[in-house]
């Protein structure tokens, strides 16, 4: 389940500061080393939380030049809370029956 892939990537307290710093960064992205320095981690932790972050398809990546931009993608988020809305929504109408 796609719900559980997302949740699982921002439940890691690193990985949920990252994706917010990416979100706020918008529409713009984020080297990896500008990201730590905004999280306040080490850079070669990233590389793995980035990872992650974009198997769960929350991160996007770009080449430039030298560096590695990345970007927040919030479809899969917006999908999430959908979803949640939704399972919230038929909780709310079980109990009112």
């Amino acid at each position: 389940m796609h719900a559980l892939t997302i949740m699982s990537a921002l439940a890691q307290a690193s990985r949920f500061s990252a994706f917010v710093a990416l979100v706020e960064a918008l529409p713009g992205g984020m080297a990896s080393s500008d990201i730590a320095a905004a999280i306040g981690t080490t850079p070669n932790t990233m590389s793995a939380h980035l990872a992650i972050l974009e198997r769960a398809g929350l991160v996007s990546s770009e080449k430039i030049g030298r560096s590695v931009i990345y970007r927040a993608e919030t479809d899969p988020v917006e999908g999430l809370s959908d979803f949640l809305a939704h399972a919230c929504q038929r909780g709310r109408k079980a109990r009112v029956s």
